[in-house]
């Protein structure tokens, strides 16, 4: 696996994971967490339901912006992706594998993107989440994300967190 940094952050019951940059070698790891990944297709069709369509899905995303991988006992358990759309925006993806959720793990990232984000001399972070992503939605507002005006009629809810 790749040698980036290892940030270790904690889960809301305190125990440790680590979150680090991408790293090409991370590729077959991050590849086998998707396969694994469930359920598929659920934020706005990602990720990818086969995996020739998430191979695709990567070769076109990991060039771009700044990617991190979430490690948990030396296994990738996720994926955060930051990729710029403004001058002074960067857009927020996050998926995490199901054998880690409801332990606060999103919500530590999000804040962490948030300072990557900083870090990095963006001004704004943006999202776009599905209404029916409930726990995608507390873990944004617990890490700071407002609603945009309009978008709560809208098919997909807009967020933003300032830097």
């Amino acid at each position: 696996m790749g040698t980036g940094v290892l940030n270790l952050l904690r889960d809301k019951n305190g125990l440790p994971f680590g979150v680090r940059p991408y790293d090409p070698a991370d590729r077959p790891a991050l590849e086998a967490m998707y396969d694994a990944f469930e359920p598929k297709r659920t934020a706005q069709g990602l990720p990818p339901a086969d995996p020739v369509s998430t191979r695709r899905w990567l070769d076109r995303t990991l060039p771009n912006g700044r990617q991190i991988v979430v490690e948990l006992d030396g296994d990738i358990v996720g994926h955060v992706m930051l990729i710029p759309c403004a001058e002074d925006t960067v857009e927020l993806a996050n998926f995490l594998h199901q054998s880690v959720r409801n332990r606060g793990i999103g919500t530590a990232l999000n804040r962490y993107a948030i300072r990557v984000a900083r870090e990095d001399g963006y001004r704004r972070v943006w999202l776009s989440v599905e209404p029916s992503n409930r726990a995608a939605i507390r873990s944004y507002e617990k890490a700071g994300f407002n609603w945009l005006p309009g978008s709560l009629w809208a098919p997909e809810f807009e967020m933003e967190a300032f830097t």
